[in-house]
């Protein structure tokens, strides 16, 4: 197949190939036309031509998705600890006198917690108060890594393990479409992160 053929349009599966390829692998709040948009933008880089070229596209995708989603838990799991570091430290925000800290504590801290994650102005009123007793926001971030170390660690495993299936792929294209391997080597990060990035901000709304 040569480069000119190459840049006809992408190949789509027929309704068979599809119940073949089967139903995305999707966890959690992500969404089929997300993925499917995905998928597309990936395809329209990397132009297959046919079935081999669509399977090759596919699992290149999927292998990309995989790894995107796996940072978007690494972030999640930093954030999960950091919120367990700062309910911990805003105890320490308790009014002087045994009476009104121990009310503070009861009835305060979680409602203090709320605030820090969901209100911009009183998140930076209560890591200045932390700041001043110590607690800056890189050394509460510094203990939500280390606190996540073990989860931090196996996903970056995972990852490595995603990056090398996924260039295994691209070994694989090679051998069949030189042309082919070129296209997917350009499916650039900013495609994948930007459509991933879009999805992740769709999940949250």
């Amino acid at each position: 197949m040569s480069g000119a053929t190459s840049e006809v349009a992408v190949f789509k599966p027929t309704n068979e190939l599809s119940r073949i390829f089967g139903e995305p692998a999707l966890v959690g709040q992500e969404k089929r036309e997300t993925y499917d948009e995905f998928l597309l933008s990936i395809a329209l880089a990397i132009k297959p031509t046919d079935a081999i070229g669509g399977l090759l596209t596919r699992n290149y995708a999927n292998l990309a998705w995989d790894i995107e989603r796996e940072r978007s838990i690494m972030a999640g799991v930093v954030k999960y600890y950091q919120k367990e570091v700062v309910r911990e430290l805003i105890k320490e925000l308790a009014p002087a006198g045994q009476f009104g800290a121990a009310l503070y504590r009861i009835f305060q801290v979680d409602d203090n917690l709320t605030l820090w994650e969901t209100d911009p102005e009183a998140r930076a009123k209560i890591e200045t108060a932390l700041a001043e007793k110590g607690h800056t926001a890189s050394a509460i971030l510094a203990q939500a890594y280390m606190r996540g170390g073990a989860q931090i660690d196996t996903i970056n495993r995972r990852m490595a393990g995603y990056e090398r299936r996924r260039d295994a792929i691209l070994k694989e294209a090679g051998l069949w479409n030189e042309h082919l391997r070129r296209r997917m080597e350009q499916a650039t990060t900013a495609i994948i992160d930007g459509e991933f990035t879009e999805a992740t901000a769709d999940e949250g709304q």
